[in-house]
């Protein structure tokens, strides 16, 4: 691993950096927005996994076109347009008291992820040409994402600034200073090989070689169902936990999350080592047992808070450590180099099951409690599992795809 991370150049770094940074401060109040809205405006459990679906729907149906536009126009294009719309965002939601200007700020900041996650993946491993290299940068990515939000929350809680119009705006001006490095980083280096092709990158290509690739498109659906799942951690676990009696209920939420980054941060290379020789979509299929076991004990062990929380979010966190980095390298090694921003793209319509998330677990944690609501998850992930199982041996087109 370390061998691999001195091959990192500038792009990658910054990449790296720019997206801790941006995640630090935003930790700080987005996984307490459904506490602002229900202090706030008085949005009960279903509005605010309503308010929440509306935001992340666009950006569900933005990510496809976008990962197609940076094969088209260059990744390094779209990802700066991506912080010049994050920054407008969060500058809407610092400054007005009116939910529909918060909504389209949320909605601003959803749009923005998409603009910048996966065509940065995609710009990591266009720079790169070594296998293991590649590899290493995208677990980092993820190990950076964790990092962020291992301390963000805690930090957050720690200065007084979980959620307030000050946390906004610091995160518009931490947009505005990776901008500035961005001009400048892009304007140093060149992708190995250009992202423009001479072969067809139109929308009508990609549907009709997307429409062969099952075992990817299984692959995306399995992503989003279990990221469905995976996201009632941040947005119906506070309300689960206010629902619950549950005392100092800011400080058991950031530590929950915290524990959560920092099993990922500790583990994730770990694992990593430990599993290198079992083949990437088996992988997959361990990290989703350990969510099934994680949501049983959600289901069964939390009632009243306790160690069982944290019990359940620690095998979560294992889940995770292993799961999703494992997804973006399988992604990374299933797309055709030419179209490797269509690709992550594609990948970007499991922002549907982060879209359906607070609505789904809005709507079973109001009417049906919280016990339904975690078996249901539990239910979704082994079904998840199946998927990934039938992937390994489904119909691909004509180019190749290893499992090593």
């Amino acid at each position: 691993m370390l061998a691999a991370i001195k091959k990192f150049n500038y792009t990658v770094w910054f990449i790296l950096v720019s997206g801790f940074a941006i995640g630090f401060i935003s930790q700080m109040v987005w996984p307490f927005l459904a506490l602002i809205l229900y202090r706030k405006y008085g949005l009960n459990e279903f509005q605010t996994g309503l308010f929440l679906f509306s935001a992340v729907m666009v950006r569900a149906s933005f990510g496809f076109y976008v990962g197609n536009l940076s094969d088209r126009i260059g990744r390094r294009k779209v990802i700066f347009v991506g912080f010049l719309i994050g920054m407008s965002g969060v500058y809407i939601m610092a400054m007005t008291d009116n939910m529909w200007w918060m909504l389209l700020g949320a909605t601003l900041n959803t749009v923005a992820w998409s603009f910048v996650q996966n065509p940065g993946k995609a710009l990591m491993t266009d720079m790169m040409e070594e296998r293991a290299v590649k590899d290493a940068a995208l677990q980092l990515k993820f190990f950076a994402m964790n990092l962020s939000r291992a301390f963000g929350p805690a930090f957050g809680v720690f200065i007084g600034l979980t959620g307030q119009g000050d946390t906004f705006l610091w995160v518009g001006h931490t947009y505005i200073l990776v901008a500035v490095f961005a001009l400048i980083v892009f304007n140093l280096e060149k992708p190995l090989k250009r992202t423009k092709s001479a072969l067809d990158q139109s929308f009508k290509a990609l549907f009709a070689l997307l429409a062969k690739d099952h075992a990817f498109l299984m692959l995306v659906v399995g992503f989003t169902l279990v990221l469905m799942a995976y996201m009632q951690m941040t947005m119906s676990l506070l309300q689960y936990i206010r629902l619950s009696g549950i005392t100092n209920l800011e400080v058991t939420f950031a530590s929950l999350l915290t524990l959560n980054g920092l099993t990922i941060v500790i583990f994730q290379f770990p694992l990593a080592a430990w599993l290198k020789h079992v083949a990437p979509f088996q992988r997959t299929i361990l990290g989703v047992i350990l969510f099934v076991l994680a949501f049983f004990i959600f289901a069964f062990f939390t009632q009243n808070g306790g160690y069982g929380l944290y019990i359940a979010m620690f095998t979560l966190s294992l889940g995770e450590a292993i799961l999703f980095p494992t997804i973006n390298i399988l992604i990374d090694r299933m797309a055709p180099d030419h179209l490797k921003g269509s690709y992550f793209g594609a990948s970007g319509l499991n922002s549907f099951g982060i879209a359906a998330a607070p609505l789904i677990g809005g709507y079973l944690l109001q009417d049906y409690g919280g016990q339904v609501l975690w078996l249901f998850m539990a239910f979704t992930s082994a079904m998840v599992g199946l998927l990934f199982y039938l992937a390994q041996t489904a119909k691909r087109p004509d180019f190749a795809f290893k499992q090593s």
